[in-house]
């Protein structure tokens, strides 16, 4: 079965495959040049292809089985010299055969890439060596009391009765204990008492970036043995990643718990391998990483790796230039483990218990997994080892790493980790949003995403009696701006009729806004004016004191373009400036005659910004003819191939807030160029024919298919 998984998707998706080992090997520059040599030197340093190794050596019987059959197809492929690829043919490349190591690796790139929390710490480090700890405090993101959180009763685990009934108990890695306590993606699962096909139902879609070939690759696999699950899997890898066998279903979201920390290392000036802790010098391991750059001579990256983890300092703009000091980035993403025992296990899991032991093996990326079966039953369990900082420490500034005093002690118990079986209200969201309350005894981080969306979908299903499939469908669509209505309502106070005698530009857009509902779709115009309207505000209010980079830095730009593109802090821009708006004493935003005067200019400016984009004439100005999505190509990154290889532009609504989220690159705004739905399903375990599942742009990685 697998050696025939590993044949389809060499035979579909070779380039892409390509692609994915050389990116977590860091061996792009050896095929597309100087384009490719910024990643290769991260990747390196980061060590994916070492961390493979390391883990390659800690995998089970089973799971090497099933790799070495899976690399078997993929090189069982290759052997029938088929027609490459026409990626590969304009680069006259070859592939050189498939290993375990390279599925390994790509592994290992991945779960490093759905990890959350050094690259805020960096920002917010910035903030404050800029502005000063008062006003970097205003800028920091908050998460809103009036936004839910996943689990609000705390760990709740009750058992089905076959009377209907929900019983409290207890089970493997389930203890009632934390009764009571207590980057996108959306997942819901409705009772059986709230549905409307009278069983459970299960919806969830993957925020991620939208690229040509597609991500995700839909597999069936059924085998003689009693393998039979379908979803999609990630070519180059096994298994079925989120999908459904013939028992259970499950989804996944980020969980933006912090599992990562930057420390400062004091250097041995006289010899970088020597770093010291704890009043003592340290030997640091060494590794002379050779990179190969296409018609250039060799790079040697130095790589040096303390306890903490690998310095970063020579690869990632970190400004930390004292001689004898470098950063230092920890992860859990960098602890060796079986990459993949954790979804070999859910793939062939019968029961609730079977799904909580396979979520238990997936020591890494931390995600907020859903779940709805046969009998009904529904729940959610978090992923992931996360680390127990010492001193009660949470890691959200680097920290110095030779005293000793900031040091991982532990990770959070599994059998304490969030999760929920049955919960009474008969359902349960994750989206990104804030996992626990206030009293839940371990630090699990202080950053996710803003919760607007988890809050519209919980709105959508308690406005309901009963939720059917059509309706999961319908939410997966939805458009509404919850920030959107909730900063019209803040300006509510300017008087548009006054504001036209005086700057009829600024009463223009100020009107059209205050008329706009609130739905973000393609046709909609007062959705223009608010997206622009608000990226205005933020360069009026930000920029003078910032500068360029750092507003950037602010609305999320990540560290690096391909493998981090977004940051931690990306989505809250909105939340942030209702604050502001709320807060007569605000540090950036000053109250009366002042503030009313850069609100005015900022509407002035939105009116002229979309006459440029969109003409003068109101109507055309609707938010599908900037807001664009486009399936982009690696090799499309050069013209002219981009016309022939990417797809698109398609009009898409939406943004980051609304459950459809289709978000934007805060450097280059209105496009839906960051993420996007790649992968929406509607599971119904009751009947599995009536399930649904979609992604796009297609299954074939083949130009012209």
């Amino acid at each position: 079965l697998f050696f025939a998984q590993g044949f389809v998707h060499a035979q579909d998706r070779l380039w892409q495959m390509e692609q994915n080992r050389r990116v977590a090997t860091g061996r792009v520059a050896a095929l597309l040049g100087e384009y490719g040599q910024e990643t290769d030197r991260l990747v390196r340093t980061l060590g994916f292809q070492r961390l493979a190794e390391k883990s390659w050596a800690k995998t089970g019987p089973q799971v090497r089985a099933d790799l070495e059959a899976y690399t078997a197809g993929v090189n069982g492929y290759l052997a029938n010299e088929p027609p490459m690829p026409v990626e590969l043919t304009l680069l006259r490349y070859q592939p050189e055969p498939w290993t375990p190591l390279d599925s390994m690796a790509y592994a290992r790139l991945m779960s490093w890439v759905m990890s959350h929390g050094w690259a805020g710490e960096l920002t917010r480090a910035r903030l404050i060596d800029k502005v000063g700890s008062e006003r970097a405090a205003e800028l920091e993101p908050v998460y809103s009391e009036r936004n839910p959180i996943t689990l609000p009763q705390g760990i709740e685990f009750n058992r089905l009765e076959p009377d209907g009934m929900l019983r409290a108990a207890s089970g493997p890695f389930l203890s009632r204990s934390m009764e009571g306590g207590g980057r996108g993606s959306n997942g819901w699962v409705i009772a059986a008492s709230r549905s409307e096909t009278g069983h459970a139902l299960l919806a969830n879609d993957m925020h991620l970036p939208v690229t040509t070939p597609a991500l995700w690759y839909y597999n069936h696999l059924h085998s003689e043995d009693g393998l039979h699950v379908t979803g999609v899997s990630l070519a180059g890898a096994p298994y079925v990643l989120v999908g459904h066998n013939e028992h259970i279903s499950w989804g996944a979201t980020l969980s933006f718990a912090d599992v990562e920390d930057l420390f400062v290392e004091k250097l041995d000036q006289a010899d970088h391998s020597r770093y010291h802790f704890q009043g003592k010098w340290r030997q640091a391991e060494v590794f002379e990483e050779r990179i190969e750059e296409k018609g250039q001579n060799d790079h040697i990256e130095r790589v040096i790796v303390t306890h903490h983890g690998p310095v970063i300092s020579e690869v990632v703009d970190t400004d930390y230039g004292e001689p004898d000091q470098a950063l230092v980035l920890s992860s859990m993403a960098f602890h060796p483990n079986e990459s993949y025992e954790g979804f070999a296990k859910l793939n062939e899991a019968g029961n609730w218990d079977e799904f909580a032991a396979a979520v238990q093996a997936i020591e890494s990326p931390s995600l907020n997994l859903v779940y709805a079966d046969v009998e009904d039953n529904i729940g959610y369990f978090v992923s992931g080892r996360i680390p127990i900082r010492a001193n009660g420490g949470q890691g959200l500034v680097p920290t110095p790493g030779w005293t000793g005093e900031h040091e991982w002690e532990g990770v959070v118990p599994f059998d304490q980790m969030p999760h929920s079986l049955n919960p009474e209200r008969g359902f349960l969201v994750t989206a990104n949003n804030r996992l626990v309350g206030d009293d839940f005894p371990y630090y699990l981080g202080t950053v996710y995403m803003n919760g607007h969306r988890a809050r519209r979908i919980e709105t959508l299903i308690r406005n309901q009696e009963k939720v059917g499939p059509a309706d999961c469908q319908k939410f997966h669509f939805d458009f509404h701006s919850i920030p959107g209505q909730e900063i019209v309502e803040r300006l509510a106070d300017l008087d548009a009729y006054e504001l036209a005698r005086s700057q009829p530009e600024a009463a223009l857009s100020l009107g059209l806004l205050q008329a706009w509902d609130g739905w973000l779709g393609t046709e909609s115009v007062g959705g223009t004016i608010y997206q622009v309207f608000i990226n205005r505000l933020v360069w009026a209010i930000l920029e003078p004191a910032l500068g360029p980079k750092l507003t950037l830095e602010f609305l999320g730009r990540g560290p690096h373009p391909i493998i981090m593109p977004i940051s931690e802090f990306y989505g809250h821009w909105t939340v942030t400036l209702m604050r502001m708006l709320d807060n007569k004493e605000s540090l950036w935003l000053p109250d009366g005659e002042e503030r009313e005067a850069i609100l005015h200019r900022c509407l002035a400016e939105t009116t002229a910004e979309i006459r440029r984009l969109l003409g003068d004439d109101p109507q055309q100005w609707q938010w599908g003819r900037l807001h664009l999505a486009r399936f982009n190509h690696a090799m499309g990154a050069q013209r002219p191939l981009d016309r022939i290889f990417n797809q698109g532009p398609v009009p898409i609504g939406g943004d980051t807030d609304t459950v459809n989220q289709t978000a934007m690159d805060p450097e280059h705004p209105y496009e839906n160029n960051t993420v996007s739905v790649s992968f929406r399903q509607i599971a119904t375990p009751a009947d599995w024919d009536q399930s649904k599942g979609m992604f796009a742009p297609g299954q074939s990685g083949h130009l012209g298919s």
